[in-house]
């Protein structure tokens, strides 16, 4: 039962990027423009992916310094993704910006998961 928790988490963490970045890049390649209805659904995933990021950072024991290089580029990427959405007002340009963000930040992700596992 110790690990409902952690699990509970990350499963929240990865589901509410793949709602944010999955909306946005259909909305990029199939539909052309952010849908009116899916802004609040991008506001629930912003906050989800804050909750459970924060959760998952404070809860890791010791990283390295690469570690916490590899974390702070990704989180201003984040920064910018977060931003870009929530003041998009129906440029196209934007869109691709943070679909292309989006992948970026899951290559650093993976890189973070990477050195972090016991070898």
């Amino acid at each position: 039962m110790d690990a409902a928790l952690p699990i509970a988490m990350r499963w929240l963490h990865i589901a509410s990027v793949i709602v944010l970045l999955g909306g946005i890049f259909y909305a990029r390649v199939v539909i052309g423009d952010l849908a009116r209805g899916f802004r609040p659904v991008a506001y629930w995933a912003i906050g989800a992916i804050l909750a459970s990021g924060i959760y998952n950072f404070v809860s890791k024991t010791a990283v390295s310094t690469n570690y916490q290089v590899w974390f702070g580029i990704k989180m201003l990427v984040v920064l910018h993704v977060f931003a870009t959405t929530i003041l998009y007002r129906g440029k196209k340009r934007l869109l691709t910006g943070i679909v292309i963000a989006g992948a970026i930040i899951v290559a650093i992700s993976g890189y973070l998961r990477w050195i972090s596992l016991p070898r």
